[in-house]
């Protein structure tokens, strides 16, 4: 009777445990969440389409401080104050995972060409 009591118990923690392994990759990083939308994006579309509603504000990536790419260390509150900012959700200072390494890298690329655009219409 001994026996049947622990396999009993046994039996459905183990289903449990395989249940909880097969499929799951976790829960994805809210980082990388916020980042995804990149892998879809046109910077020159957006930046156009910026301009015709009169946003005029630079992209920005919150790490340590606030980097505008494109625009030099210099120059950056220049362009704060005369066009704005608007920081890329999702950026951070730490590299959360591999995937959010990937995003970020697209994010200054995505930047840079979207500030050039953008430069040409919000001059210091």
């Amino acid at each position: 009777m001994r026996r049947f009591t622990v396999f009993s118990i046994l039996t459905p923690l183990l289903y449990s445990l395989l249940a909880g392994c097969a499929g799951s990759s976790g829960p994805i990083d809210p980082y990388v969440q916020k980042l995804q939308w990149l892998d879809a994006a046109d910077p020159q579309a957006d930046a156009n389409q910026a301009v015709k509603q009169n946003d005029l504000r630079l992209l920005g990536l919150a790490t340590r401080e606030v980097n505008i790419p494109g625009v030099n260390k210099e120059d950056t509150l220049k362009y704060e104050e005369r066009c704005g900012v608007h920081l890329i959700e999702g950026i951070s200072d730490v590299v959360r995972s591999d995937e959010h390494l990937r995003l970020m890298q697209k994010a200054r690329s995505y930047a840079l060409k979207y500030n050039a655009i953008i430069k040409q219409h919000c001059k210091p």
